[in-house]
């Protein structure tokens, strides 16, 4: 709307006429009238010429702008339906992204991943905690375009992955592609200019890239998982089936270890949530390939349990009473086992408080306050117990056979076992459990000719029993029915306890005595014992030797 402005004649009548016979308000119309036509006689020939206006396309779909236009007005592109999409509107006018012109769906995306992704990077729930990783993402965002892309990039598979894969509009898809394109030209101009000593809003966007490998192809979880994935607090703690449904980029991950070692190592990175996000994936990634971590712990486990404010209570505490005491009295006979029983200490506390926290989402939210652990620490603590317990080398490498040597790889392979379980379930594609069992039943077989069942027969029958429970999550293994008959034959001939369904208490309080958890052990647990006794009973009735039983019989 225009507005003609016209002097106030004080106390004179607005009709009065002007020296030629005509009223004020006569005259206003009569300018506003003469200024509409000089406005479009000025515009039309600038339109004839080429306009900076877009002009709709002909059926062929171009349009005829190649026609010269007027050199001191800047000239607009007339804009495709991607280029409009992926941030070329005004969705934020007072300028404060890195790119002024990003839509309102990138905003979405970009708040997305500062919510639900960087926010998980803290070892607090407290207000400040939070607000400083968010804070930190939002000021790497703003400051550098790889991180920009990067960090909306990620946002938009994280919340792909969450609707599924028909619970997301198509410009989803687009954004994540471009995107993603845009992060690495961005990182490789960094890297060009810079060389190793590149921004760490490069190492964020490089951690994001590694993370996710094949993200811009992720088409979402099932309906099984997106049930899970509104759940207050479980899938926040074992959700890795997100990482695991991208393959990780290699070649990312690589150069981040390469950078972070030129700079001196992680303590370097004065972004707190951005050491502690390649401090997480390296020991997802290492986990994924069952090998050490490139990286110390920032901090060690023990500072983590420090922080610690809730009280236990019964039931933790009963845990924590009959947890590990296998470990320990294995601990009063080889003194070279301390650091393997240090490590069950700490997954013990571990274990505690996240069953206690689980408890505690099943109060009326008035009484969740009282004794609930800290959920971001309990998060954090439990990918510092498994570093650890990756860190543990691997005994008899040299290929000579010595009981405390067979003793203490059983130990690691348990603690890796209930990691696997408990601490940081991995999805069964990932074929972790497949190898778990491969390796427990060789040391089973060494421990055998070492004549370790008569002598730690709870960590024998531990052992097996673990054996077992990662066999039946094995995917495509097809050595599966083998494996289970020689764990049973194990359990025959020494004779470890009655191979009954009755005797699962019995076997149950020694899986306990070394590591277990009830809500992720118990139901696999019994399924190993009722397909331990079910083989045994049929070789009985058979009256035939365990190695006729066929393959996938069980």
């Amino acid at each position: 709307m225009k507005i003609l402005i016209i002097p106030y004649d004080g106390g004179k009548q607005s009709q009065a006429t002007t020296s030629e016979g005509v009223t004020r308000t006569q005259h206003a119309a009569r300018e506003y009238h003469r200024n509409a036509k000089l406005r479009k006689a000025k515009n039309k020939p600038s339109s004839q010429a080429g306009s900076h206006r877009p002009r709709k396309p002909g059926k062929g779909g171009s349009s005829d702008d190649s026609d010269s236009t007027d050199a001191s007005e800047p000239q607009l592109e007339q804009l495709s339906p991607i280029q409009t999409l992926l941030g070329a509107s005004r969705a934020d006018p007072f300028r404060t992204g890195c790119i002024s012109d990003a839509p309102p769906y990138v905003h979405e995306m970009l708040d997305h991943a500062v919510s639900y992704q960087w926010s998980e990077f803290r070892l607090s729930d407290t207000g400040d905690m939070l607000n400083a990783a968010k804070a930190e993402i939002m000021h790497s965002v703003l400051k550098s375009p790889q991180a920009w892309y990067a960090a909306i990039f990620a946002g938009a598979t994280h919340d792909a992955y969450q609707h599924g894969v028909y619970g997301v509009p198509k410009q989803n898809e687009q954004l994540r592609l471009y995107y993603k394109t845009k992060a690495i030209e961005a990182v490789l101009a960094d890297v060009s200019q810079n060389g190793d000593m590149v921004s760490e809003e490069s190492l964020l966007s490089m951690t994001v890239l590694a993370s996710h490998g094949t993200g811009e192809r992720l088409k979402g979880a099932d309906s099984a998982k997106r049930r899970d994935l509104r759940l207050p607090f479980v899938p926040h703690v074992h959700g890795v089936e997100y990482y695991s449904a991208m393959d990780t980029g290699t070649e990312h991950l690589n150069a981040i270890y390469s950078l972070v070692d030129k700079r001196g190592g992680l303590r370097t990175i004065r972004t707190r949530s951005l050491a502690i996000s390649i401090q997480l994936y390296d020991i997802y990634a290492s986990w994924n390939q069952l090998k050490s971590p490139r990286f110390d712990l920032l901090a060690p486990t023990k500072y983590s349990l420090s922080l610690r404010t809730h009280k236990s209570d019964a039931l933790a505490n009963d845990l924590l009473e009959q947890s590990t005491i296998g470990f320990h009295a294995l601990l009063s006979i080889y003194s070279s086992l301390d650091q393997i029983a240090e490590i069950a200490h700490n997954a013990s506390i571990f274990s505690a408080d996240f069953d206690q926290l689980i408890r505690c989402y099943h109060l009326p939210k008035e009484e969740q306050r009282f004794g609930t652990p800290n959920i971001a620490l309990v998060k954090f603590t439990r990918w510092c117990v498994l570093h650890d317990i990756l860190m543990l080398p691997v005994a008899g490498t040299n290929h000579v056979l010595e009981p405390e040597h067979t003793i203490s790889e059983l130990c690691r392979l348990i603690l890796l076992s209930y990691a696997l379980f408990a601490v940081v379930p991995m999805p069964a594609e990932n074929k972790l459990h497949n190898r778990l069992a491969e390796q427990l039943e060789r040391s089973l077989h060494d421990a055998v000719e070492l004549e370790v069942p008569g002598r730690h027969s709870d960590l024998f029958l531990c052992a097996i029993g673990w054996a077992f429970m990662c066999a039946h999550k094995a995917v495509g293994y097809r050595k599966l029915g083998r494996l289970l008959r020689t764990l049973v034959g194990f359990l025959e001939q020494q004779d470890l306890v009655l191979l009954d369904v009755k005797q699962w208490p019995t076997v149950a309080d020694i899986m306990k005595s070394f590591l277990w958890l009830d809500s992720y052990c118990e139901e696999p647990g019994r399924k190993f014992w009722a397909c331990a006794c079910g083989i045994a009973q049929k070789n009985l009735r058979r009256g035939s030797e365990i190695s006729t039983v066929p393959d996938g019989v069980f």
